[in-house]
């Protein structure tokens, strides 16, 4: 969730101008941009495909986890309406072209309407496909009962070439990607984690070390991007598919630098640690915070006046600063949620049926 929540600061705070000049902090900002999102992503599936497969079905939690989502979208959307505060809507217009200040308006009827629906109107990509996911975990549970070792990773394989391998061929037409497809083969990458320990994961030094390689290969690329698209019309004519080719969600290495660092702490022993579980219940809500569409501009430009360091010797250190004070900022508020509001409304929809027959 730290790499996620990075990569939204780098994408949604740090606005250069269009044609503006190379610079250092352009350049660490473009380089913790381009694959923290998306690996940061891939290792959030992995986590829960990790756990959901060895756990049961329950339409309760499909109810908190929906439930969730929408307290956080209509809450955010009434708050914002009603307090008459100008945002950058759902639609995005004008944004990134112009810079937040020149794009945010008041907030329209109809996005507050769509915070009151955000998983029909799929406000957050991550979060509805995670709804959707989790409701075939039932029936990708089965799935492992018939498969053997060498069937799911031959599943894994497969998988991984169709929508990650082939997929990076340019024009291809052979596959088209679909969120779910991605929840699905992270959950069996899980999955055979967790069944079969591969031996290709157990050495934890090794892991690093492929981990860093894909990384400093992203870097380099980002980098040649940045620094050859006034020299190569290619580039330039090209510039968004270019920088995100190698390691876009949908990427194969993007995949495979996730799946070495979570073999790292997949071997990590360590005693179970109280704080680590309660920051991880509100990873969640973390994300649907400081994503949120309609707020998450706002977080980067107005409460934080990141556009004032741009230019900034010290802009490194803030943005070391900022992440960490968004995610505890969420945390802190999500657990707030949960002992007063979610709480209340499970244990109302949801009674304790062994406590009302010892009552």
């Amino acid at each position: 969730m730290m790499l996620i929540v990075l990569n939204h600061l780098c994408q949604h705070g740090i606005w250069f101008k269009p044609g503006s000049d190379v610079t250092t902090n352009m350049c660490i900002a473009n380089c913790l941009l381009g694959w923290t999102g998306a690996v940061g992503n891939w290792l959030f599936i992995m986590i829960s495909g990790y756990f959901v497969s060895k756990s049961v079905f329950s339409w309760k939690k499909v109810f908190k986890v929906w439930f969730e989502v929408f307290f956080y979208s209509a809450v955010i959307g009434l708050i914002l309406y009603l307090s008459h505060t100008a945002v950058v809507g759902f639609n995005n217009e004008d944004y990134p072209e112009v810079g937040f200040w020149e794009a945010a308006k008041p907030m329209a009827m109809m996005d507050l309407i769509r915070s009151f629906m955000p998983t029909l109107f799929g406000n957050n990509w991550f979060a509805s496909s995670y709804i959707l996911f989790y409701c075939f975990t039932p029936f990708l549970n089965e799935s492992l009962k018939v498969l053997d070792e060498k069937k799911h990773r031959n599943l894994v394989v497969l998988m991984a070439i169709v929508g990650t391998a082939i997929y990076m061929i340019y024009g291809q037409g052979f596959f088209k990607e679909g969120n779910l497809y991605y929840f699905i083969l992270g959950y069996y990458v899980a999955s055979y984690i967790r069944l079969h320990n591969p031996r290709a994961l157990w050495n934890s030094r090794t892991n690093l070390l492929w981990a860093l390689v894909l990384v400093s290969c992203f870097i380099l690329w980002i980098l040649f991007i940045l620094f050859y698209r006034n020299k190569l019309s290619f580039i330039d004519n090209h510039y968004d598919q270019v920088f995100s080719y190698p390691f876009a969600f949908t990427r194969f290495p993007s995949l495979l630098t996730a799946i070495f660092i979570f073999g790292i702490f997949n071997n990590l022993k360590m005693e179970n640690r109280k704080w680590i579980n309660t920051l991880a219940g509100t990873a969640f809500g973390i994300y649907l915070i400081h994503e949120n569409l309609l707020l998450n501009k706002i977080i980067w430009h107005k409460f934080f006046r990141l556009d004032s360091f741009v230019d900034s010797t010290i802009l490194p250190v803030y943005m070391i600063f900022v992440v960490v004070s968004t995610f505890l900022a969420c945390a802190g508020i999500d657990l707030l949620r949960q002992r007063f509001i979610e709480m209340p409304i499970m244990n109302l929809l949801f009674p304790n049926r062994k406590s009302q027959s010892n009552s």
